[in-house]
């Protein structure tokens, strides 16, 4: 199994670079293309930086969105098309999501929260953290429309329609993980993400 995903894994780093590749070649934005070129990286820093391991889902899981919301969306005005930014805005509602069980776990020292109590505090937990990342995203470009003039929330267009339709497909996003944690800690189901999220965890137990 370690080495399908090991296989999965090589296969979209070469189409990340063909396609990273294809985007410099066309020419279009090119300062978006040296971020593409650097997001890779994040994981290696963070797997250093926290001396943790990381593993092959969460690697994929990482590359095809950063594939999707970076390069396509970003390099080849991806963003340009109807939906898109919605679509990116509600699978990283998942992301953000599942690093936040991840976070309340470590803290807890527990992936399997015992007390009903304590479980609904992470319901609580892993929302309030999407929810605010995706706040702060919509901070951020704010700010750049506010100094750089790069109106990356469409402000002169829709005003804060954008902005709340980014935040509100966030937190949708974010509802699937809550709705998965639910049925785990309910009825012990375990889907794919659970199962994700406990392998990593499983991996890093200080």
């Amino acid at each position: 199994m370690v080495k399908n995903y090991k296989y999965s894994y090589v296969v979209c780093i070469i189409i990340y670079i063909v396609t990273l590749i294809y985007a410099v070649i066309k020419g279009s934005r090119l300062q978006m293309c040296i971020i593409a070129s650097i997001l890779p990286f994040l994981l290696t820093v963070l797997k250093y930086k926290f001396h943790c391991k990381i593993t092959y889902e969460i690697k994929i899981i990482y590359l095809v969105f950063i594939y999707f919301s970076s390069l396509i969306g970003s390099c080849l005005e991806g963003y340009e098309l109807a939906y898109y930014d919605k679509i990116v805005h509600f699978f990283s509602g998942i992301i953000i999501t599942m690093l936040g069980y991840l976070i309340y776990s470590f803290i807890k020292k527990d992936i399997i929260i015992q007390q009903s109590s304590d479980q609904k505090i992470c319901y609580i937990f892993i929302m309030t953290f999407n929810i605010s990342i995706a706040l702060l995203w919509e901070f951020y470009e704010y700010a750049m429309l506010i100094f750089f003039q790069n109106d990356c929330i469409h402000h002169y267009t829709t005003g804060i329609h954008d902005s709340m339709t980014d935040m509100i497909c966030a937190c949708l996003g974010g509802l699937i993980i809550l709705y998965q944690v639910v049925q785990y800690y309910q009825k012990n189901k375990k889907y794919y993400l659970i199962k994700v999220m406990h392998q990593f965890y499983n991996q890093n137990i200080l």
